[in-house]
């Protein structure tokens, strides 16, 4: 049995310009060394969990004399978990000519793992096992530079760089030029080149010209594609207007006038609200034209009684009866101060006098009307109880006693 000695027999110092990595597929026991892509087969003596370990040391056999010591007489490769890799000993072992390569270099990397995986080319890669997207992706690093794996990774697949696939979608408008909006259906990141200088994803021009795009990816795989730019035809007027909330406008003939919030035509603006409308427009000659409409509303309240107030926007009044602020006019005679200020500020006062309720005179003689046995009867809203009701100087009125109406007649 070997035993297991904690000394350093060599310290590493040279170190390479660049890290080479050794793979261990437990799946087939075939080695892989980086960079130069060489295949090897290996053997273990022990079984070994999936690890990555660093070089640490190189282990020389000693020169003993007169003394019998049970040491590896072999050189092996010690790793930082432990592990060994040798010729003749060791945890895993490996051809001499493949030992004799890894010992020229010092900055090592080695990765024990599963990977059920058989390459044949590109095009024809065999996964004959479950695997994670990112170890697939490792194990085919050491056979490519450029491949790219697929959404699906069960069986035979096809890791052959596609270029990336680009949608687009051109659109025209006469004030504006071309636009051009590119899609790009690539998962991986990709550099987007318009007549070879680098942009987004979209291009706008206002001449007419032809455009050069091209979109490279990270594998270097690119697509080029070519449009022809429409150039800005409609030439752009602008004009200002103003209207008084709870007018309307009427629009300058000649032009057709549309709505942008719903594109619809008019011929008549008639503002809604107050505030800043804007309205487009194209003439005979294909000019396209804007137009800026400031609604404001300056008009004080209308203050035509205590009971009639108008105005195009709403509105809160105060009433001032007799020198006193009140909720509302009592019955009785007053004098009455009534202030109507509307939403944006505007204020209209007045002053009535007011006789509430109203009398009503009647100046000729009335007629007595006998109704029958006493009820209580009501007439314009005033409940009077008796058996007798004086007539109005109107031709007829109506008279409601209990639920039935009467007429009387003067």
């Amino acid at each position: 049995m070997v035993r297991r000695i904690s000394f350093l027999i060599l310290i590493l110092s040279s170190l390479l310009l660049f890290s080479k990595e050794v793979l261990f597929n437990t799946y087939n026991n075939t080695g892989i060394v980086s960079l130069t892509n060489r295949t090897f087969p290996f053997e273990n003596s022990r079984d070994l969990e999936p690890f990555k370990a660093s070089l640490e040391t190189i282990y020389t056999p000693p020169k003993v004399r007169g003394i019998t010591i049970d040491l590896p007489d072999s050189t092996a490769l010690v790793l930082s978990n432990g592990v060994t890799i040798g010729v003749d000993v060791g945890d895993i072992r490996i051809p001499e000519d493949v030992f004799a390569e890894l010992l020229d270099s010092t900055d090592l990397t080695f990765v024990y793992d599963a990977f059920p995986i058989e390459v044949f080319s590109r095009d024809r890669v065999v996964v004959k096992g479950s695997i994670t997207k990112e170890k697939l992706e490792y194990y085919l690093s050491f056979f490519f530079k450029k491949f790219e794996v697929p959404r699906r990774i069960e069986g035979t697949i096809d890791v052959t760089p596609k270029p990336p696939e680009v949608r687009y979608s051109k659109v025209w408008h006469p004030l504006i030029g071309t636009v051009i909006f590119l899609n790009v259906t690539d998962d991986s990141t990709f550099v987007t080149l318009w007549n070879g200088r680098e942009g987004k994803l979209w291009y706008q021009t206002t001449e007419a010209t032809r455009l050069e795009v091209e979109v490279v990816d990270s594998l270097g795989q690119s697509t080029s594609l070519s449009f022809e730019a429409l150039p800005v035809s409609f030439a752009e007027r602008s004009y200002q207007s103003s209207v008084e909330f709870g007018q309307s406008l009427i629009l300058p003939p000649l032009v057709n006038w549309f709505l942008p919030s719903t594109g619809e035509k008019i011929t008549v603006f008639s503002p809604e609200f107050p505030g800043v409308y804007h309205l487009i427009g194209c003439d005979e000659s294909g000019n396209f034209l804007r137009m800026e409409i400031d609604v404001r509303d300056t008009t004080p309240p209308l203050v035509l009684s205590p009971e009639k107030i108008e105005d195009a926007s709403s509105f809160r009044v105060e009433y001032i009866c007799d020198g006193r602020e009140v909720q509302k006019i009592p019955d009785g005679h007053h004098v009455v101060f009534v202030k109507a200020t509307d939403t944006f500020g505007n204020t209209s006062t007045a002053f009535f006098v007011v006789n509430r309720p109203h009398r009503v005179i009647v100046r000729e003689r009335p007629v007595p009307v006998y109704l029958g046995p006493k009820r209580k009867i009501q007439i314009g809203g005033l409940s009077l109880k008796g058996s007798l009701i004086f007539g109005w100087t109107r031709e007829e009125v109506e008279v409601m006693v209990g639920e039935e109406v009467y007429k009387l007649e003067k």
